[in-house]
């Protein structure tokens, strides 16, 4: 009885065994796709101005401004971020120089493309951007002026 046990298991043995080297892939075919991803460029574009603070008061060591370049042209969704810079160390400058970059291949020709900024410490927001700026679709992409007003 125990013959019949080991010759069963030697025979599924070897079956597994043959079966172990089929494991070769099928051969892929790729569709209108390009061959070699590290040859792509993507092309960037850039965003400069400066940021002025409306009201000259003393602003607090901890404060952060916050400049933010946004896809707004779809109106029930919220806004699509394409860059976002974090500046920490302002000196208590009333007219504060920023750049953004963003990919090109991001921006829609037909959208609504704005940018904002605000002004915030320990948590709590002291200035922000009160006006529609719109740049990038209508040519604007340089010496862009963000006026920041008190949040209260």
């Amino acid at each position: 009885m125990k013959l019949h046990h080991y010759i069963a298991s030697l025979l599924i043995l070897f079956f597994l065994a043959g079966c172990e080297g089929n494991l070769t892939k099928p051969n892929e075919k790729m569709l209108h796709g390009k061959r070699d991803h590290g040859t792509q460029k993507v092309d960037s574009g850039k965003i400069d101005g400066k940021v002025n603070i409306v009201k000259n008061t003393k602003l607090p060591e901890s404060a952060v401004l916050t400049i933010t370049l946004a896809d707004t042209s779809m109106m029930d969704l919220p806004a699509l971020i394409l860059s976002q810079k974090y500046y920490t160390e302002l000196n208590n400058r009333q007219s504060i120089p920023f750049e953004l970059t963003y990919l090109k291949n991001e921006v829609r020709p037909d959208a609504t493309i704005t940018i904002s900024a605000s002004v915030s410490a320990d948590g709590q927001l002291l200035y922000l951007s009160n006006t529609v700026i719109e740049v990038i679709n209508n040519g604007i992409d340089n010496n862009v002026d963000v006026l920041v007003v008190p949040a209260n």
